[in-house]
């Protein structure tokens, strides 16, 4: 093994191991990334716990004192979980993180999205949109297929509409301090921290990206408003949002990325896991009534007015 603690217990949840070795947890994530792109995550995490969050997990080298090794017989990072939140108020500790996360001085290359959400947004389009084309050219298709063929030019009008929403914002809009790039999380989400802040989730954008994908995933499981408007009063406690900001979560928000995710999943999957995934996506097309409603109220939850969508 590339790793000096001894395994007292090892469990996967989701893809991840858990290992205990005595009174100590550490989490291994498999990685295809280069040694240089997890480097640099460690230089985060450590000047995120020099800012006083002692809740971030800290990298574990190799034996040799590299940041990739193998454990499993797979290639990992691993990483010791270092403390528990002292209060559950995530909307408290998100505004703190990001608070802390704007003055990163160094370099982010490889895990930088900030500024770039119409550019990655519309690769994903492209790329999904070349795939239904083939699709309804095919001779051979069975229920799942009609449906993507049939709901995919709606998903197409709404992430157009987003990517739309985002550029209007960028001329309309001057970007306050607290819009600078910060670290964030890639899809950010209720039980992200269940094993403490781990490094490899992260990337660096607007704090808008962590805001909406929480707020995404309370919509999703049907969570009451009631709930979503406490978690934006007590993040603005602690950071006010700017008219920018709250015009960049809607943008997040009309970007559909539950329905990409779910087709990407389902015809990326095979066999047992595919029928997994088909419940996963007739859900979200049983489901896009509610969702545009979500979308259409949203502005009873912001602090301050931003456009509306004439269609909506």
């Amino acid at each position: 093994m590339d790793y000096y603690f001894r395994v007292d217990h090892m469990e996967t949840k989701n893809d991840r191991l858990l290992v205990r070795s005595g009174n100590d947890i550490y989490v291994a994530i498999p990685t295809n990334e280069r040694e240089s792109d997890i480097q640099q995550l460690y230089y985060m995490a450590m000047y995120m716990r020099a800012q006083g969050d002692e809740t971030i997990a800290t990298l574990l080298p190799t034996k040799t004192g590299q940041f990739v090794g193998t454990l499993q017989g797979k290639r990992v990072s691993v990483w010791k979980i270092e403390g528990r939140m002292k209060t559950q108020d995530v909307a408290q500790q998100l505004a703190l993180f990001h608070q802390r996360g704007r003055t990163y001085p160094y370099d982010v290359s490889t895990r930088n999205r900030f500024g770039q959400w119409n550019e990655l947004w519309g690769q994903r389009i492209d790329q999904l949109e070349q795939f239904w084309q083939w699709q309804v050219r095919s001779s051979e298709k069975n229920e799942m297929d009609e449906l993507f063929i049939e709901t995919f030019p709606y998903y197409l009008g709404l992430a157009e509409n987003a990517i739309q929403y985002v550029v209007d914002t960028q001329l309309d809009e001057v970007p306050m301090r607290s819009d600078m790039r910060t670290i964030c999380h890639e899809q950010f989400a209720p039980e992200a921290w269940e094993m403490g802040k781990i490094p490899t989730d992260w990337v660096c954008d607007h704090a808008g990206r962590d805001i909406a994908e929480w707020i995404r995933t309370q919509w999703l499981i049907k969570q009451v408003d009631e709930t979503i408007t406490h978690f934006l009063r007590t993040y603005e406690r602690v950071q006010t949002l700017s008219r920018f900001a709250w015009r960049m979560i809607y943008a997040r928000l009309l970007f559909p990325l539950h329905y990409f995710q779910a087709i990407e999943n389902y015809y990326g999957a095979e066999g047992d896991i595919r029928q997994g995934y088909e419940q996963q996506l007739r859900q979200v097309f049983e489901e896009s009534d509610m969702y545009e409603q979500k979308l259409r109220h949203f502005h009873d939850m912001t602090t301050v007015s931003i456009p509306r969508l004439g269609w909506l």
